[in-house]
């Protein structure tokens, strides 16, 4: 690499770009960012494309894990990640899934804002009103997948962006470690991520120290789980030893493995969390 990527490059692997399967293209892009932000990088530090598509793709996954309602649920409506899966869907052409995400966005709108916090402190599963309420635009979601496929559109975009910048693994690695260490308050950030880290991820971390573990990142809560007959929530993470996810039983942690589903440790949760 003669000269590091600008910010607001997208980068990729090359392997990724020469691949016939489209999301490996847009779960580089992906990559890329998750390694930037599990570095401490902040939004404005990273490129607003890649952000674009990154969130379109988080859209369609929730969306197709659990409806419309549990994106709003788990992206807290958060206005950025709103403003970036609106302008993703309308730089990747998905017009009738910018129509569709209007429409969505109009019945949370409609809640009001004491309406919508309740929904999120509301317990999501159960009898749920507000949740039936944004599911019904869940159908229409699905029966788009063959019209506009969200993920051959958002790899199309990626490929047509004049700053895609496209990388050797290897050089990527060494990116993210650049940026990393251009930081001059990194280790102030690092100190106040780990201070501010959710109940979870501290679980997931103590986990890891007991299995003699490196972790990489969390990568997703699974809300619809079921451990022992009762619905709770699953988080997803990877290692530097493969794929692995967490469940809270309140005094105790489990760590399964996420291939075999075996489970591999569990610790007492600290009194402190």
């Amino acid at each position: 690499m003669s000269a590091p990527p600008s910010q607001d490059a997208v980068v990729v692997s090359r392997d990724a770009l020469d691949s016939d399967d489209p999301y490996d293209l847009v779960g580089s892009g992906i990559a890329f960012v998750n390694a930037l932000i599990a570095r401490h990088l902040r939004r404005d530090e990273l490129s607003s494309d890649a952000l674009r598509s990154y969130y379109v793709d988080y859209y369609l996954a929730q969306v197709n894990n659990g409806g419309f309602s549990q994106f709003v649920y788990n992206s807290g409506w958060d206005g950025r990640v709103v403003a970036d899966v609106r302008d993703g869907l309308e730089a990747m052409g998905a017009r009738e899934h910018r129509a569709l995400f209007e429409r969505g966005a109009a019945l949370v709108e409609a809640l009001g804002a004491e309406g919508l916090q309740a929904f999120f402190s509301s317990e999501y599963f159960g009898d749920n009103a507000t949740r039936d309420g944004l599911d019904a635009l869940s159908d229409a979601f699905y029966d788009l997948s063959d019209r506009e496929d969200l993920v051959r559109l958002n790899a199309a975009w990626l490929r047509r962006l004049p700053h895609l910048a496209v990388l050797a693994p290897e050089q990527m690695e060494a990116e993210v470690e650049r940026r990393a260490a251009a930081l001059p308050d990194r280790e102030a950030r690092e100190a106040e991520a780990r201070a501010g880290e959710p109940r979870y991820a501290k679980l997931i971390r103590a986990l890891c120290a007991a299995t003699g573990q490196t972790l990489d990142r969390v990568t997703a809560g699974d809300p619809a789980f079921a451990h022992a007959g009762q619905q709770t929530v699953a988080w997803h993470f990877l290692t530097d030893r493969g794929h692995f996810y967490m469940v809270d039983l309140g005094d105790r942690a489990l760590m399964f493995d996420g291939g075999s589903n075996r489970l591999v440790h569990e610790i007492p949760v600290p009194e402190a969390l």
